[in-house]
């Protein structure tokens, strides 16, 4: 965490420098689609320090969900506390649920605070990460099972190139040129440009028209009207209304 005066990528540069003489360079770093990280000076620093800069999907923070949550957990921390350093120091040192603090995971050592702890429990000891690990994969899993069975979600069918599709969130038809790297995600090309969009943001043409069926039943008496069959089966009829 650093505090910026100013959100020019130099100055997010400098502070991302800063951070990783002291914890190291990451393999993989995973931003938004500011300008300051979309911008060729943040791409030359990724590929001086050698670390590989993916960006979530435009305009759908769900995919970068782990930093949103962080975001929103230190920005309740800061509002409520007197002394920014200390509320970070007393998130840092409290285990989470898998036992271990955030501290504990990134140095392998508890930290001090406030809170009186024997001297051996201060002592450096390395978590069993590999045991951590499946605990975590259970956890995850558990929580995406729950979150599906909750909402009701489903896989979306995988487009293919020149495919018509409607954007959502831009209202505007395009045609898919090409799978993104990033999961879910496309290059859709539109007429003032090329967009990348995530699969939840586009709705394929070709079904348009395609959800609901015609059914040839003879017509007698009793049923004036056609009837029609939905995507699922089911038959619906028009209400009778009186010709008054």
């Amino acid at each position: 965490i650093a505090q910026l005066s100013y959100t020019r990528s130099m100055d997010i540069v400098v502070h991302l420098k800063s951070i990783f003489a002291h914890h190291g360079i990451p393999q993989v770093l995973v931003t938004d689609n500011w300008p300051q990280f979309s911008c060729s000076h943040f791409q030359a620093f990724a590929v001086c320090y050698g670390f590989e800069h993916v960006t979530s999907s435009p305009r759908f923070p769900q995919s970068n969900g782990e930093a949103e949550c962080a975001v929103q957990t230190v920005n309740r921390l800061l509002k409520k506390s007197s002394d920014p350093y200390r509320a970070l120091l007393a998130y840092r040192a409290t285990p989470l649920q898998n036992g271990y603090s955030p501290a504990e995971l990134l140095m392998g050592r508890r930290l001090r605070t406030t809170v009186p702890a024997l001297p051996s429990l201060l002592d450096p000891a390395l978590p069993d990460y590999n045991a951590l690990g499946a605990k975590e994969r259970e956890k995850r899993w558990r929580d995406a099972r729950t979150f599906d069975k909750r909402h009701k979600a489903k896989n979306l069918e995988p487009l293919v190139p020149g495919q018509e599709v409607w954007i959502t969130d831009a209202r505007a038809q395009g045609t898919v040129i090409s799978a993104h790297e990033a999961p879910r995600s496309y290059r859709i090309k539109v007429p003032q440009g090329t967009l990348r969009r995530n699969r939840h943001h586009l709705v394929s043409m070709q079904t348009e028209g395609k959800g609901v069926e015609p059914v040839d039943e003879p017509v007698g008496e009793d049923t004036p009207t056609p009837t029609v069959r939905t995507r699922s089966g089911r038959v619906v009829r028009k209400p009778d209304r009186l010709n008054l």
